[in-house]
């Protein structure tokens, strides 16, 4: 039973197509990506995604329902971890006294300033600038790393 009194379901327990549950059955995709059985392989990655996906949706939708027992009955222990609401932090202040300070020990500031995309989004919006002209103020994008996640499709 779940916090509301209802029948718990478990993501083994969801509904999957006979397709997918047919691919977990088989174990990883084949990496082989030669021409023959190219299009099946691909369709297995498909129902492999889409089995993620499935499972995300239901996790997202277990949390969302811990999440508000915990809100209103406190943290929740299961063995050495436990489910509760801990603080996140931020730094604010004075940027411009703290970079004369950091210049005083003789470092760069813009060594430990940077702008990241949330701050860089958000300037663009302030300034009406594009990313043409942030590059013509010194500042450019660069690619930082590589994220495997889900997108919506554009």
């Amino acid at each position: 039973m779940n916090m509301n009194g209802q029948t718990v379901i478990f993501p083994w327990d969801e509904p999957m197509d006979i397709e997918a549950a047919a691919l977990i059955d088989e174990g990883a995709i084949p990496m082989d990506l030669s021409e023959e059985n190219k299009e099946e392989k691909h369709k297995q990655a498909q129902q492999l995604a889409a089995e993620i996906l499935h499972l995300e949706a239901i996790l997202k939708a277990k949390k969302e329902e811990l999440k508000q027992y915990v809100e209103q009955n406190g943290k929740v222990v299961v063995g050495d971890t436990q489910f509760d609401f801990v603080p996140s932090y931020s730094w604010e202040g004075n940027w411009e006294a703290l970079a004369r300070h950091i210049r005083e020990k003789g470092l760069n500031p813009f060594d430990f300033f940077k702008l990241g995309s949330t701050e860089a989004t958000k300037l663009m919006k302030k300034t009406g600038w594009d990313e043409e002209q942030m590059k013509e103020h010194g500042v450019f994008r660069i690619m930082s790393g590589k994220q495997f996640r889900s997108s919506k499709v554009k």
